[in-house]
């Protein structure tokens, strides 16, 4: 979950819990829930060669989400996301132990196929 720069009249922060990560070309989508505790909606980031924001609520009519855009304004919403997930390391591999004696968790942070040269026959 990521804490994004926006913040509300009450000082509640928006936050951005990624769900699913997938390269597109030279680009990226990422997919994930978006809220800020009096709302909670899908979001669709995907940055490369156009960059968009989508979110699902617009398009299915979900209720609240007039309420959470009008707090937070569409424009500084789409411009905090598109730069939170320019900025997020998600194909970084993990090297430490993470949680006590746990074994180190080393694949990568988002669903890819490993390269065909890489597979040993």
């Amino acid at each position: 979950m990521v804490y994004i720069g926006t913040t509300e009249n009450n000082g509640s922060a928006i936050y951005f819990d990624v769900h699913f990560a997938e390269r597109r070309g030279r680009g990226l989508s990422i997919s994930g829930t978006i809220g800020d505790g009096c709302y909670e909606g899908e979001v669709l980031v995907e940055i490369g060669r156009s960059d968009s924001v989508t979110f699902a609520d617009a398009w299915l009519g979900g209720s609240g989400f007039a309420e959470f855009i009008s707090r937070c304004g569409v424009d500084v919403l789409e411009r905090a996301l598109l730069e939170t997930v320019r900025e997020m390391p998600l194909f970084h591999k993990r090297s430490g132990r993470p949680h006590g004696n746990s074994p180190a968790y080393a694949g990568a942070m988002t669903c890819e196929r490993p390269p065909r040269w890489g597979c040993g026959a």
